[in-house]
């Protein structure tokens, strides 16, 4: 009984102010109130890994391809015994990839020993060494200016069989 009470003051105090906040005569707005506390849609952070992925040759003379259309992945530990779930992206036609880190990974620290990009996915047509999956590539911070830093993995080469 009591939380249900509770429940209709609160719906009632809402409606009656339809979403405005009343301070010392001035009114703030929803968005207002969250943007001030630091809460929002707006990120504090970000954290962008990007890098590439070609089929090398072992030739010399010839230059390694980019491989469009490949999967790759990054996984992170967290501090806990448990690594982060696998992120994914798929290669650009340049055979190049962006991952952007989701928020609750941006405070680990040394992310460039906390994390590894891993190929997961390479198309038939570019008949890349199959155990490239098996390849486990460290990030290197780039890049840190108000809160948005860039981590690349470089080129990752997998060879032709």
């Amino acid at each position: 009984m009591g939380s249900f009470f509770i429940l209709r003051c609160f719906l009632l105090f809402f409606f009656f102010f339809n979403g405005a906040f009343v301070t010392k005569g001035n009114i703030w707005s929803r968005t207002e109130m969250v943007e001030m506390n630091g809460y929002g849609e707006q990120k504090l952070s970000s954290v962008i890994i990007t890098g590439s992925l070609l089929c090398g040759t072992s030739r010399p003379n010839l230059h390694s391809i980019a491989i469009p259309g490949a999967t790759v992945a990054i996984k992170c530990k967290t501090g806990s015994k448990r690594r982060s779930k696998w992120i994914k992206a798929v290669t650009d036609e340049l055979g190049e990839f962006e991952i952007d880190l989701p928020s609750q990974l941006h405070p680990i620290p040394d992310l460039e020993n906390a994390c590894f990009i891993k190929p997961i996915y390479v198309p038939k047509p570019y008949r890349c060494y199959h155990t490239s999956t098996n390849i486990h590539k460290r990030i290197k911070l780039v890049s840190s200016t108000n809160g948005f830093r860039v981590y690349t993995s470089g080129k990752i080469r997998l060879s032709r069989s």
